[in-house]
């Protein structure tokens, strides 16, 4: 099930993600000056980045290869680190983040279609839910990992220890870049190891296939709203806030988003057992209902013990749907034009965040409280409008 092929993209992508700096990234541009909205608008920033370049960087990726794709995404990230650590101003930092954005954007949906094409080459697509899985839990372990690091490192909140977060985190992107290098495309289109010929579309072509994809695939198209309307999608950027309000120990940040990241990773491992258990309907009601609720009761409760744990659920239940839905998407798309499609979903979902992210952290410089209600009222709205039934996951026979 994992090819030596899918193993090196685990390994070269958990080792880019090693994010050392993670646990202190608020608290580093607020000791730089900058305030909660600027650091708001740098999260729409690195989205708005990455929407401007999601096409045609996954058009890249299907005309030139996934393997090229990711190396220019890895090169650009680690020349943005090289950047980061000579920035001190609102508009440098606003830099590195759309170079971030960019990267982002050559990885973007690229990763996801390189795994399921190496799969479809052995006839082994069956299992993409199962290896998504593996994928995101791996991701997920090194992020826990860096951030076990970064907090134990960061015991004192200190400019210095700031910077030498940010120094560990640009090594781990040089080595990611290397182990990039050494990945093996997988052959499009094959089935059992067979290649079969296929139509080369011209790239503007291809850059209109996700949309003419998304128009003419009902299915596909519901599945990708419920995506978008039912993500949480600001808790990265507002729970350092929250755990201030909440007086949690600031020694407590790397810890509680390394425990954070280990639940993820399990709830990822384990996430295709959900739809063995509860059938399609039921669980993709658990994985909007239960977030809105955690959600809401964030938006009551600042005891410090309580603010860890409503956020540590929150976290793992909100992210415990992406191989799910990974799943269900690739399944309505066609191998030789997957990423650009995936590329084109990813562009719709980073449109809606980058809206709506200065919207919440508006909301919370006025209220805490009122932003995280809307937040959970935002995810009960995408499923009251497009909740997912058995049949929405099913593939139209020709």
């Amino acid at each position: 099930m994992l090819t030596s092929s899918i193993r090196r993209l685990i390994l070269a992508q958990s080792v880019r993600t090693l994010t050392f700096a993670g646990p202190i990234f608020t608290l580093f541009l607020l000791a730089k000056g900058l305030s909660l909205q600027q650091i708001f608008t740098l999260g729409s920033i690195v989205l708005l980045s990455g929407m401007f370049f999601e096409v045609p960087t996954g058009v890249l990726a299907d005309k030139y290869g996934r393997k090229t794709s990711m190396i220019l995404g890895a090169c650009i990230s680690v020349i943005g680190w090289i950047i980061w650590l000579y920035m001190d101003t609102f508009v440098g930092f606003a830099l590195v983040f759309g170079l971030f954005g960019l990267a982002n954007a050559f990885w973007s949906g690229t990763d996801h279609a390189f795994i399921y094409d190496e799969l479809k080459s052995i006839g082994r697509e069956q299992d993409a839910q199962k290896v998504f899985s593996i994928y995101n839990g791996a991701l997920a372990v090194a992020f826990a990992l860096a951030a076990f690091v970064g907090g134990f490192l960061a015991r004192v909140h200190t400019i210095q220890n700031f910077y030498f977060l940010f120094q560990l985190t640009f090594a781990s992107s040089v080595v990611g870049l290397l182990l990039t290098l050494i990945l093996r495309e997988p052959v499009i289109n094959t089935v059992a190891g067979k290649e079969l010929e296929h139509e080369q579309e011209s790239m503007l072509r291809q850059l209109g296939s996700g949309i003419r994809l998304l128009r003419k695939n009902s299915r596909l198209r519901k599945i990708t709203f419920f995506s978008i309307f039912t993500l949480s999608f600001a808790l990265m950027e507002i729970y350092q806030v929250y755990f201030v309000r909440a007086d949690v120990p600031t020694s407590w940040y790397g810890y509680v988003l390394g425990v954070s990241s280990l639940l993820i990773a399990i709830t990822k491992w384990y996430a295709y057992k959900l739809e063995q258990w509860f059938g399609v309907e039921k669980s993709m009601l658990i994985i909007s209902i239960v977030p809105a609720v955690l959600w809401a009761a964030m938006a009551w409760v600042l005891q410090p013990i309580m603010a860890v744990f409503l956020f540590l659920l929150t976290d793992a239940t909100g992210n415990m749907r992406d191989p799910i839905i990974a799943d269900y998407q690739n399944r309505h798309i066609e191998g030789s034009g997957r990423a650009t499609a995936l590329s084109t979903i990813s562009l719709m979902t980073s449109g809606y965040i980058a809206i709506m992210l200065p919207i919440v952290g508006w909301i919370a410089d006025t209220s805490l409280h009122t932003a995280f209600l809307f937040c959970a009222f935002l995810i009960i709205f995408g499923l009251l409008l497009f909740r997912i039934r058995a049949s929405d996951v099913v593939v139209a026979t020709k």
